[in-house]
């Protein structure tokens, strides 16, 4: 299983796009974690709405304004998948890049020297 990790501030406006892109992967063995670093727009009523819609597991995580560095800190300590990769919200992925993904984690799992993929 696989996080997606997204930081955002004040990204209401933009991340229903990057759900809509999750909502349509051709496989749903993710979780996406979302630390809010202290929005003060409606972030949070959209990540609610969000979780009644979704075919996977969403976390939100809602902290103070720190940065987008805190944030990260913030996602690893609560991330629980042995896998994550972080995604923007003003990103989206391709409708099979889990999948692409997931065929790509079998180089890591086999490979000590690789800790990352491209």
């Amino acid at each position: 299983m696989i996080t997606i990790f997204t930081p955002t501030y004040n990204r209401a406006y933009i991340l229903a796009k990057l759900f809509e892109s999750l909502q349509s992967q051709t496989s749903n063995n993710f979780e996406w974690l979302i630390v809010d670093d202290g929005s003060s727009d409606h972030t949070k009523d959209l990540v609610n709405d969000f979780k009644s819609q979704a075919n996977f597991k969403i976390i939100y995580i809602y902290q103070e304004n720190q940065g987008k560095h805190v944030a990260i800190n913030t996602a690893l300590r609560n991330i629980k998948t042995p896998y994550f990769l972080t995604v923007d919200s003003d990103d989206f992925l391709q409708d099979d890049g889990i999948k692409i993904i997931e065929n790509k984690l079998t180089l890591i799992s086999q490979t000590q020297d690789l800790i990352a993929i491209a």
